[in-house]
């Protein structure tokens, strides 16, 4: 293949239209009090769409051209020994699309628990957050991004809720490990649903 033309097909791979865009399948129904759903990117070739922009939709409810978060509290949740660096969400994307492996196909998961019966922030917020480092980080060594929406301040009837922006690799003070597609599989999903329905301080 000639120089030029080798040039060309990357050129057009690199092009928006060419990336291979977030899918998802979600796992639920509106109004269920815990939801969750898998992202991942359709098998082929050509560049991934980074996972950046949906991470910080979910940050930036007010919208994602605010310059900060939005979000009523952010919070990356990490194993003890991850360096201090990984706990900047940015940063933390970034270094996680730039070492997946490129025939990798599973993204992330999310999970989003409603707490209808609020009647303050910060119940729910270290509820969801006591779990999630329980289960995720301590057991099975996984980074995840803790949002928390309260609607209520921009005049909206929907509940506070939570959404756990799963990553699905091991995070070590070594790097990134090995990938745990199964937490997004419906298996795994499932798996989770059940542990915080059993959760004592839910």
């Amino acid at each position: 293949m000639s120089r030029a033309r080798k040039k060309k097909l990357l050129a057009e791979a690199a092009a928006p239209e060419f990336l291979r865009a977030l899918r998802t399948f979600y796992h639920g129904r509106p109004g269920d009090l815990f939801t969750s759903a898998r992202f991942y990117w359709p098998a082929g070739s050509g560049l991934r769409q980074s996972i950046a922009t949906h991470f910080l939709a979910k940050r930036r409810p007010a919208g994602a051209d605010s310059l900060v978060d939005t979000a009523a509290k952010v919070e990356v949740l990490l194993p003890a020994d991850v360096p201090e660096d990984y706990t900047d969400p940015d940063f933390l994307v970034a270094s996680y699309m730039a070492r997946l492996p490129v025939e990798e196909t599973s993204a992330f998961a999310q999970l989003t628990m409603s707490f209808p019966d609020a009647t303050n922030l910060h119940g729910p917020w270290e509820a969801a957050r006591s779990w999630l480092r329980d289960y995720y980080v301590e057991r099975l060594g996984v980074p995840v991004v803790a949002i928390l929406h309260a609607p209520f301040l921009a005049e909206s009837a929907s509940p506070v809720h939570l959404h756990a922006l799963v990553l699905l690799r091991k995070a070590t003070a070594f790097g990134w490990l090995s990938t745990r597609r199964d937490l997004a599989g419906d298996s795994g999903l499932e798996a989770a649903a059940a542990s915080w329905q059993a959760w004592p301080m839910r």
